[in-house]
């Protein structure tokens, strides 16, 4: 039984992370699908945007609902079901040719996502034993892959079947579903085994501390949109750079970003986890006043990535602190974490982009920077309840 113990989990994070990459790149693949849907499929812009619109409300609400039934009772073949969902949702958007089937296939794919993401943090939490914080960012560092590979997946694989190529999503998707389901004893037995040594009620729930971290996570998902949306077109007008120079820069800030992902657990070994959130949101707020006033083109690359790397460097291990405080709601917790703070970026953006109607980007962009002061203060506050923990 130990040596059970101290093998698992370095093997079970990874085979998460699996399932992650392929609910994520469903997620990233519908909105590369979109202008295939407008120049193929005859549908609006509005009608397009309403199945994103559609898919991400369904996953983000969602999301606490199924964390509520994993912590009512463990249900780890839900991660096989969310990946059959989401990749078989976005498969049958380029078969079916009825709009309101096509927003019911988007519905399915957020569905899917949503039934992932709160059992499989709950359950990086659980077999990464005393380094849940690297367990985490094993897993987060999935779906940052999943994005990466979800439109690359599309467009190829549309290009070369066309709408029809969305099926590509089925090759991977019900094999790897396949994978989580035959281990699907293996994380039921390991969670009993985890209750059975700490007990649900050895601690109590703290959903003050926990609101308070969710505040930061929150913050974090408003600055990640904010400079994702807003960036390329900020570039291109101070720089007169191409629109497809100024989108590649969104492809350079993911890699930082998963790179940045992929190093916080062992970067929280360093540092306490509430350090490394003061520190990344400092990070964010220096490099965007850099990045909005220097002027200089290759600086302000310089400078994203610097704000790519503070976004993330703190999120999985934050995402594992949150956890802590609700350690007998571990599912809610991930279905929040995962869910609704991501969804608060979503929301905000388009006030955002209505700010930068009215009086330019540069305002929008300071607008961060005071998010970024928001997030620092929670980080600050959760640092004085470790210390009081």
């Amino acid at each position: 039984m130990a040596e059970s113990r101290t093998t698992l989990p370095n093997r079970l994070p990874y085979l998460l992370m699996g399932g992650h990459i392929c609910v994520d790149a469903a997620q990233a693949g519908l909105a590369a699908v979109l202008p295939f849907l407008v120049l193929d499929g005859g549908l609006s812009y509005a009608q397009a945007t309403l199945l994103v619109l559609a898919s991400n409300i369904a996953s983000a609400v969602i999301q606490p609902l199924f964390g509520w039934l994993g912590d009512k009772k463990a249900r780890p073949w839900l991660m096989a079901l969310g990946v059959v969902l989401a990749g078989g949702g976005i498969a049958a958007i380029g078969l079916l040719k009825t709009y309101w089937l096509i927003v019911l296939a988007a519905l399915i794919s957020g569905i899917g996502n949503a039934m992932l993401h709160p059992e499989g943090g709950r359950l990086a939490n659980l077999v990464g034993g005393t380094d849940k914080a690297v367990s985490m960012s094993v897993f987060s560092v999935g779906g940052q892959v999943g994005f990466c590979l979800g439109p690359i997946i599309t467009v190829a694989a549309i290009n070369a079947f066309g709408l029809a190529g969305t099926l590509v999503y089925l090759a991977f998707c019900l094999p790897y579903a396949a994978v989580l389901l035959a281990f699907n004893r293996r994380f039921l037995s390991f969670g009993l085994r985890e209750q059975a040594a700490e007990g649900a009620q050895v601690a109590r729930d703290r959903w003050g501390a926990f609101s308070v971290v969710m505040g930061a996570l929150s913050v974090r998902s408003i600055v990640f949109y904010g400079v994702t949306s807003f960036m390329p077109l900020f570039i291109i007008g101070t720089f007169g750079v191409e629109q497809g120079f100024a989108s590649a820069l969104i492809t350079v800030f993911s890699l930082a970003g998963a790179v940045a992902t992929a190093l916080s657990g062992l970067a929280s070994h360093k540092v306490s986890i509430p350090a490394l959130m003061v520190g990344g949101f400092c990070l964010i707020g220096a490099a965007m006043l850099v990045f909005v006033f220097c002027h200089n083109l290759p600086l302000c690359i310089a400078m994203l990535m610097l704000i790519a790397v503070g976004t993330n460097i703190f999120n999985p291990p934050a995402v594992a602190l949150s956890q802590s405080y609700l350690p007998a709601h571990l599912g809610m917790a991930s279905g929040l974490s995962f869910g609704v703070a991501v969804a608060v970026g979503g929301v905000v953006s388009p006030l955002l982009g209505m700010v930068g109607d009215a009086v330019g980007l540069t305002p929008v962009l300071l607008l961060l920077v005071a998010f970024s002061a928001v997030g620092l203060a929670s980080s600050i506050v959760t640092m004085r309840i470790e210390k009081r923990r």
